[in-house]
């Protein structure tokens, strides 16, 4: 299972493109570098706008590769575990659907809200940004609510509202509560009901699932 170590780099590596894009916009509002002789070369050499949109989308292409880097870091190890069945357990997937879009309202509004309504020329406007940023990864990660990074879906990975179960069908009709509503994270763009699944806990309701590879009929477990 994951601790809240992983979880804080995963909101904080999230914000990462937010605040970077405030810093660059602080620093180019004060000119703190416009007497250098660099400065001076691109003053002469290039546009205004262009520069900004090339500092900005190379943020935005940095952050993305950070993202990719941290998602195979913090998940490599479980695909292989997995595929070689040295931890988690097998599960049959009886629904799936993705999250809504208002599932992602709150961490868009904390990510757009502050290029669009803060001056960032002041320097006490970025540390009540920064602040603001910290107190919000603070409450997702207190709350283990990790389903709408968007670290996952740079990464390849998918992630779908789900019913579970480890039981046969039979065992599930006598017992309906076999079946776990949970989120699950995955690689797979589509999941066949029909496949065998393979399954770890992260946190709470929150499960890493990879497709498993062995011969055993699904509704024999």
């Amino acid at each position: 299972m994951w601790g809240k170590r992983e979880q804080v780099i995963l909101w904080a590596t999230a914000y990462l493109p937010l605040v970077l894009i405030m810093i660059y916009r602080f620093i180019d509002s004060n000119d703190f570098f416009k007497q250098t002789n660099w400065a001076t070369w691109l003053a002469k050499h290039m546009d205004k706008t262009i520069f900004d949109v090339i500092v900005i989308a190379g943020i935005i292409f940095i952050s993305l590769l950070i993202y990719r880097l941290v998602a195979m870091w913090l998940f490599s190890g479980y695909d292989r575990q997995l595929r070689a069945r040295e931890i988690g357990m097998n599960v049959s997937v009886r629904k799936y659907e993705r999250l809504s879009v208002n599932d992602y309202s709150f961490f868009l509004m904390t990510l757009l809200l502050p290029l669009v309504s803060i001056d960032q020329a002041s320097g006490i406007n970025l540390m009540v940004t920064i602040a603001i940023v910290l107190i919000v990864i603070a409450i997702y990660v207190k709350t283990d609510f990790i389903s709408v990074c968007p670290v996952f879906f740079v990464s390849g990975r998918q992630v779908y509202k789900a019913i579970i179960s480890n039981q046969s069908r039979e065992a599930e009709i006598a017992d309906p509560s076999i079946r776990q509503e949970v989120i699950v994270i995955t690689c797979e763009k589509s999941m066949n009901l029909n496949n065998k699944f393979r399954t770890v806990k992260l946190i709470n309701n929150i499960f890493y699932l990879s497709i498993n590879n062995n011969d055993e009929d699904p509704d024999e477990w």
